[in-house]
This record gives C-alpha cells, sequence and structure tokens, in this order.
C-alpha cells in the first residue's frame, strides 16, 4: 500500500512539473511575440508613412527639349521668336551666334514654365519662317522619388538639431558644449546643402529647359585672288630674287676667317716666288 502512495506521489509530482513548464514556454513565447510586434510596430508605421507621403505629394517631372531647324531668313525667324519669349514668360538663359561655311546659325537656350511648355513647343514650330525641322528632342526625367528622399532626410536632420540644441542648453562643461555645438555646425551645413539641392530642383521642374538652334543657308561668295595677276606675280619674283641675293651676301662674309687664311697663304707664296727670282 505505502508503495502504491509513494507512486502515485511521484506521478503527481512529475504531472505538476511538465504543466510549469510548458506554462513557462507559452509565457515565453508571448513575451517573445509582444516584443517583436513592439520592435515592429514603429517599422510599419514608418513603411505606412512613407507610402502615404508618396501617395500625396505630386509628381515631379523635369521637361526639356531640343530643337534643330532651317529657316528661310535668320533675322526674320529670331524677330517671330522674340514675342513668343515675352508672350510665355520664358527667360533667355544663353545665346550664341557663329557661322560654319555656307551656314550661318543662332543657339538659343531658354527656360520656360512647365506649363507652357508644350505650347511653346508647338507655336515655335507651327512657325512659316521654318524651311526644314531637323531635329525634335523631348524628353521627361521623374524626380519625384528624389524629393521625398531629400524632405525625409531634411525632417530627420531638423529633428536632431532641435535635439541637439536642447542638450546645448543642458550641458554642464565645456567639453560637452564643444561636442553639442560641433555636431550642431555638421548639421547645419548638411540641412543647408540639402535645401539648396531641393531648391534646384524645384527650378529645374517649374522652369524647362529648351535648346533652339536655328540656321540660315547661304551661298559662298566668289572672291577671286588678286595675289595670282601678273603683277603681283612680277614684284614678288623680284622681292624673292633680291632676297636670295642678300642671303647669299651674308653667308659669304659669315666666313671671313676663311678669306683672311687664304689672303695670308697667297702672300707667304708670293713671297717665296719673289726669293726664289732673287
Amino acid at each position: 500500500m505505502k508503495r502504491i502512495i509513494i507512486f502515485l506521489s511521484i506521478l503527481l509530482m512529475l504531472m505538476s512539473c511538465e504543466k510549469v513548464s510548458e506554462s513557462y514556454q507559452l509565457s515565453k513565447q508571448d513575451n517573445a511575440a509582444t516584443i517583436y510586434a513592439e520592435a515592429a510596430a514603429p517599422k510599419r508605421a514608418m513603411g505606412m508613412g512613407g507610402t502615404l507621403q508618396q501617395a500625396n505629394t505630386e509628381q515631379k517631372i523635369i521637361k526639356s527639349a531640343s530643337l534643330r531647324y532651317e529657316v528661310n531668313e535668320l533675322d526674320s525667324s529670331l524677330a517671330m521668336l522674340a514675342p513668343l519669349i515675352v508672350k510665355y514668360n520664358a527667360i533667355i538663359e544663353q545665346e550664341k551666334q557663329y557661322s560654319r561655311s555656307d551656314r550661318l546659325y543662332y543657339v538659343l537656350t531658354i527656360r520656360v514654365p512647365a506649363a507652357a511648355f508644350d505650347a511653346f513647343i508647338e507655336e515655335i514650330l507651327s512657325g512659316k519662317d521654318i524651311r526644314r525641322l531637323e531635329e525634335k528632342n523631348i524628353s521627361a526625367r521623374d524626380v519625384t522619388e528624389q524629393f521625398i528622399d531629400i524632405e525625409v532626410r531634411l525632417s530627420t536632420k531638423r529633428q536632431a538639431l532641435k535635439r541637439y540644441r536642447e542638450l546645448l542648453q543642458k550641458a554642464e562643461t565645456v567639453s560637452d558644449m564643444i561636442i553639442v555645438e560641433d555636431k550642431i555646425r555638421h548639421l547645419q551645413e548638411e540641412i543647408e546643402s540639402q535645401e539648396a539641392r531641393l531648391e534646384y530642383l524645384s527650378k529645374q521642374v517649374d522652369m524647362s529647359e529648351i535648346r533652339i538652334s536655328l540656321y540660315q543657308s547661304f551661298s559662298p561668295e566668289y572672291i577671286p585672288d588678286k595675289s595670282n595677276a601678273f603683277g603681283p606675280q612680277f614684284l614678288k619674283s623680284l622681292h624673292r630674287g633680291w632676297k636670295g641675293v642678300v642671303v647669299v651676301f651674308f653667308w659669304f662674309i659669315r666666313l671671313w676667317p676663311l678669306w683672311i687664311f687664304l689672303l695670308l697663304i697667297r702672300i707667304i707664296i708670293r713671297r717665296r716666288h719673289l726669293r726664289n727670282k732673287d
């Protein structure tokens, strides 16, 4: 009887240990799940925030165009182009004029508001002064992602800057103040750089670039070469002959040591000849 009671007691103890072990494992799993959920919650919030920000951010497109065409008369074409620049509030960034053999070129780099980009190009190409269109190249670059990235970075750096300024007020030692001020300076430089980049992209989006190259063809005028006439050729020959004489004369003068040496030899030979006669 005692043996049966001891056996049942041991069995009950083992069963209670297993339940405690299972409850401990379950509680451990629950704690791990809770910690994971808490750690993942900010990431999910950030991901949702990024998605919402992308959805709410207006699409940013940088447009540009390149046009090259031949005109009947360059001056009249430029006179027709000037009112269009005023009409569409465009800005001339660069202009250049040059000639190549039988062509006279005029190149303009213009900035036009993005809203008037298509209308401006269409009105230029519909001009009656265009003789032949050689090139029309239009491109669009989506920089929305760059805008979002810069804005997020700016927001983060501004928050960090605010925290460092709060820490600067609480700094107790000079070394702590120097460290915090150095961090603030670096953050301010990075913020200014990002703001400048954002402003540059905004200008590129707001004002589209159009490069216009127009030219006029003309027949080259024949100008006879008067240097081939008889008179100029005769005078040129006399001049070259005289130059040859002068060159030979000075060449002989350059050999003066040789002439002196030959003269001395002649004098010596002549004296010997006279002695032999005596």
